[in-house]
């Protein structure tokens, strides 16, 4: 697993997540017109980070 190859704690994990999240949820309103394919991975990332908030 990933995160297990990054050996970080799991405050580090869960800021690495927020910053992820906080990227995304500005990238999906900005680009949703102009750009499919970032307001696309905005979507995956969304997901995939609210996904994972219940795992440490």
């Amino acid at each position: 697993m990933f995160r297990d190859a990054l050996d970080v704690d799991h405050a580090t994990w869960a800021r690495g997540r927020g910053w992820a999240l906080s990227m995304a949820v500005i990238q999906l309103p900005y680009y949703r017109a102009t750009n499919p394919v970032i307001s696309a991975n905005a979507r995956h990332v969304i997901r995939e980070t609210l996904a994972a908030a219940g795992t440490p």
